[in-house]
């Protein structure tokens, strides 16, 4: 039992030498760092600066939620037509579109003006999640299907969490810089947070170049 405990980290490890599960685990991990940092400071942006109440805020995200959950759906019949790589590599760039038109959002937006976006996000959100899951554990032993998948929640967190965190870094040092050149409070938030979501739009574009590298 104690060798075979030990066994663990070294098993966990070795999975990182397979190129489709590194290079997979990597794209999981920059989704879930654009969608826990969209959800977060879009949140904020919706309340603090275009005036939404919280119920408010939260039914705008309503219709990503129903793209996600309606593109995850029809991901199979596309994942078996274009292959794990090419729909995986769809899906991250329809993302990274979507972010883009939220990042450009301004002071005067309107209820409907994020929807676009939204819309993008949810479905290239959805069209990538199955096909990169099963491609990931697909490339595994079987026996060691549990410790991928746990592999893959634990580092899925991880990046969420990352994400909150580097986003608001880099959100409040250009809040903040803005604030001392004499910007006002509201602009220098939509300032910071302009600032961070495109910098969220660069890591998810990145996301194809590693699903295509894993391939190699």
């Amino acid at each position: 039992v104690i060798e075979s405990r030990a066994a663990h980290p070294m098993v966990a490890l070795g999975l990182f030498r397979s190129r489709v599960f590194s290079g997979g685990t990597v794209t999981m991990m920059l989704w879930a760092f654009g969608i826990f940092g969209i959800y977060f400071f879009t949140s904020i942006y919706l309340q603090e600066i275009l005036g939404f109440s919280p119920t408010k805020a939260g039914l705008a995200f309503v219709p990503m939620a129903l793209c996600l959950a309606l593109a995850a759906g029809l991901a199979g019949p596309v994942y078996q037509r274009l292959g794990a790589h090419r729909t995986v590599a769809a899906g991250m760039t329809v993302m990274a579109a979507g972010l883009y038109m939220i990042s450009a959002l301004g002071a005067g937006a309107t209820f409907a003006s994020p929807m676009p976006g939204f819309v993008l996000f949810g479905t290239g959100s959805g069209l990538m999640q199955v096909p990169l899951t099963n491609s990931i554990l697909h490339g595994v032993p079987h026996e060691r299907s549990g410790v991928a998948s746990a592999l893959i929640n634990a580092s899925r967190e991880v990046a969420g969490l990352l994400g909150i965190t580097v986003i608001g870094a880099v959100l409040r040092s250009r809040q903040g810089a803005a604030l001392s050149h004499g910007a006002a409070p509201g602009s220098a938030l939509l300032d910071g947070y302009h600032t961070g979501l495109l910098g969220t739009v660069v890591l998810v574009r990145a996301g194809p170049w590693s699903v295509f590298l894993a391939q190699r």
